[in-house]
């Protein structure tokens, strides 16, 4: 696996989003998909992969095992039933219990996996072997239950039953959540380990694939020196073939100069094989820059998870925004529609709002947008959530926005073309080009009333980071 090139990676959310999916196949290289969807669909995921991968052997997906699931919050794996009102474990969670077995099927008498659990090496082989043939086996399951092996051999004879582009890109060995908040952090970050070298021992006898370990650990890591010194030297040392990283709830725009240099300091400490960011932003595709080479892929969903908490374990329904690129933000539709105002692309006065002209030739002229605005900057408002939905909450009834379906389709083809663009200046601009043009924008921006104090502090929190690192 090949160190120089930049994965961009998109994540399989919902089944709801495969004809998405289909539409931007030309968007990314990677596909990500969650264990526990990966486990409920597994025929439509299946079915995806070989219809689409077959023939584009330079694509490739992983699956994300998330056995950190059944370690901490353990409630949150079961959701009220509609009909008895009661509480059960959610569908898509009891297939990876079922597939996973001991000790996580603990979960479902209410009591979560500890690292006593995994206390001598017949449990954890044996739970090894469950999750690394999940990742493997996965398509090809779906190809025996299809009776569909008899057409491989005949396009791809003497080698159907392995086939490269079918398999997973790599395999990510069992992992689990660092918190130094937990008094035994430390167990896991030793499991952690063993189970990555268990796993490459494993793949290097069965399956031939490369291993990643996934390192997904709190910003309070990054934060404590010590902590964050025998997470790297755990790490660092291991003879795996890469890594994906996940920071709790690491919001780029949001973090402060402290985290960054942390993310940074263990970035450092893995970047003599990929590493490949699973919940990231405009920050993190700046880190793939030649002049930098702290990461080598960044990952992110369909129009969302940019970010993300490692707890609740998925969920939630993604809210549409707008992607404003001179930002790099996502941004509700008022807020950008007030920042084209301050720019002068939209002009309340004048009929239609004015032409277009200064919004394809400043803010952004991807195809979704020429296909939406046309020649009449009016059309923006087709970038906005019109509908609402009702929740409720503590004897009120909250109303929430919810995008149409083709809000929502406008939004997300406009985010993937946005990210598009941003990988490719990001391969073929100067880093001092990329990092001018993000200040240029925040001196431009600071003084438009819609934003507030320090609101765009983050892009000069970004430069300084990327300018200590190239330092170095």
């Amino acid at each position: 696996m090949s160190n120089n090139k930049i994965v961009h990676i998109l994540r399989y959310g919902t089944v709801a989003e495969k004809g998405h999916l289909e539409k931007a196949f030309s968007a990314f290289d990677y596909l990500s998909i969650n264990g526990n969807t990966a486990a409920y669909v597994s025929t439509a995921i299946s079915k995806f992969i070989v219809e689409k991968f077959f023939s584009n052997k330079e694509k490739g997906y992983f699956i994300d095992p998330i056995t950190y699931a059944f370690q901490n919050k353990i409630e949150l794996l079961s959701s009220k039933s509609k009909t008895t009102g009661k509480m059960n474990i959610k569908k898509s969670i009891m297939k990876l219990i079922e597939i996973y077995g001991s000790p996580v099927e603990k979960v479902m008498t209410g009591v979560p996996i500890i690292p006593n659990d995994f206390d001598n090496k017949i449990s954890m082989d044996t739970f090894t072997d469950r999750v690394l043939s999940f990742q493997y086996d996965l398509v090809y399951q779906h190809i025996n239950e299809q009776d569909l092996q008899k057409y491989l051999d005949y396009v791809a004879p003497n080698q159907s039953s392995n086939l490269p582009q079918l398999r997973p890109k790599f395999l990510i060995a069992p992992y689990f959540y660092l918190d130094t908040q937990c008094m035994c952090w430390k167990d896991w970050l030793r499991l952690n380990t063993e189970f990555v070298r268990l796993s490459v021992q494993k793949s290097t006898n069965e399956y031939k694939l490369p291993v990643f370990a996934q390192i997904v650990i709190s910003k309070s890591i990054l934060l404590d020196a010590n902590a964050l010194n025998k997470t790297i030297q755990a790490y660092s040392t291991l003879e795996c073939d890469g890594y994906t990283i996940w920071i709790d709830d690491l919001n780029e725009t949001e973090a402060n100069m402290s985290v960054l240099i942390g993310f940074i300091k263990l970035l450092k400490s893995l970047k003599s094989k990929p590493v490949y960011n699973m919940y990231g932003g405009y920050f993190s595709i700046l880190l793939t820059h030649k002049s930098l080479g702290l990461l080598n892929g960044v990952s992110h969903g369909l129009e969302y998870g940019e970010s993300r908490m490692v707890y609740p374990v998925g969920g939630g329904i993604p809210v549409s925004k707008y992607y404003y690129m001179p930002l790099h933000q996502r941004l509700d539709f008022t807020k950008a529609f007030y920042l084209l105002v301050y720019f002068g692309a939209i002009d309340p006065s004048k009929d239609n709002w004015g032409d277009s002209k200064k919004y394809y030739n400043s803010i952004c002229k991807c195809s979704q947008c020429k296909s939406v605005i046309k020649d009449e900057m009016i059309n923006f408002i087709e970038f906005e959530s019109r509908e609402f939905y009702e929740i409720q909450r503590k004897n009120q009834t909250l109303r929430r926005k919810k995008a149409s379906s083709d809000t929502r389709q406008n939004c997300l083809y406009h985010y993937l073309l946005c990210k598009m663009k941003e990988f490719n200046n990001v391969k073929n601009e100067t880093l001092s080009t990329l990092l001018k043009e993000l200040t240029d924008n925040r001196e431009y921006y600071k003084s438009c009333e819609s934003l507030k104090d320090g609101e765009l502090d983050y892009i000069n929190i970004w430069k300084s980071a990327c300018e200590e690192v190239e330092k170095v």
